[in-house]
């Protein structure tokens, strides 16, 4: 499955799950700060969708177990959005730093708590290393 029909199959399984836009991110759990828009968790991994889809989108496939990876990965997730806002040309400079420094700080909270043999490990440390590099570029 090619990168964009990955995308298009995400956005339509996001935009399906919730009947209205404004579900997305909705979840009184969620601080106002991890909150995504549809296009954001359209980008996501399917792992995170339980965190920010309300409706049928559950565990196993649909998010991180905490059995096998800690209960603290609801902190990875959050951290993918704000990688992305950081990369987003869109965004006033400002907002971009801010969000690769809280990046950096939720990817660092996640390895540190996250259990040995994790499934998603690879993706956490790939996570963190552009992170980083985000964070060098944007704030100086």
């Amino acid at each position: 499955m090619t990168s964009k029909s990955h995308l298009a199959a995400a956005l339509v399984l996001v935009l399906a799950a919730a009947p209205a836009a404004a579900q997305v991110a909705a979840k009184p759990a969620i601080p106002p700060k991890y909150k995504a828009s549809p296009m954001e968790v359209a980008y996501l991994p399917k792992y995170c969708y339980h965190q920010y889809v309300d409706g049928a989108l559950q565990p196993p496939v649909f998010a991180i177990s905490p059995d096998s990876c800690g209960t603290s990965m609801n902190h990875f997730c959050p951290a993918l959005v704000f990688l992305r806002q950081a990369s987003s040309p869109t965004l006033a400079m400002n907002e971009r730093r801010g969000a690769a420094q809280s990046a950096v700080r939720e990817v660092d909270y996640t390895i540190r708590e996250m259990k040995p043999g994790c499934y998603i490990t690879k993706d956490v440390m790939d996570a963190k290393a552009r992170a980083a590099a985000l964070a060098k570029v944007l704030v100086r």
